[in-house]
């Protein structure tokens, strides 16, 4: 009977051992799984500016009536998307309680309305010139 209590003894001391274990790599870990969200969100506005202003200046340089449709990813730490009838997308990025912006400039001027692009998700974006030589980016 004694030697069932001691392996069993030993079985409870090796398990809390495990954990204990267990818990100090996680608490390692999740700082840095944190932290690294932030570059992602950076990363993924910066390839969809890059995006519009690509599909914004082929349909400049096409002239009227050419349109397409592109497909961008719009991550979780996006603030606000601004096209205002000039030669520039910004998109305003949150990093923690600080900002950053990423903008690019267009050959031609751009315009439209992307305020409800400020939920995390894939979207489809109509980029279409205008008979004034100025492009339109909407939502599909």
């Amino acid at each position: 009977m004694k030697t069932r209590a001691q392996a069993s003894l030993e079985y409870m001391v090796m398990l809390a051992i495990s954990l204990a274990v267990f818990a100090a790599i996680l608490y390692v870990t999740k700082p840095l799984i944190a932290t690294s969200s932030s570059p992602i969100g950076v990363d993924s506005a910066f390839r969809a500016v890059n995006k519009m202003k690509e599909a914004a200046d082929f349909i400049y340089v096409h002239g009227h009536p050419s349109k397409t449709q592109i497909s961008v990813y719009i991550p979780p730490n996006v603030e606000r998307i601004s096209l205002d009838n000039n030669n520039s997308i910004n998109v305003r990025v949150a990093l923690g309680e600080y900002y950053t912006d990423i903008y690019e400039v267009t050959r031609g001027k751009v315009y439209g309305n992307l305020s409800s692009l400020r939920r995390e998700g894939y979207y489809v974006l109509n980029v279409e010139s205008q008979p004034d030589n100025t492009i339109n980016i909407t939502i599909y």
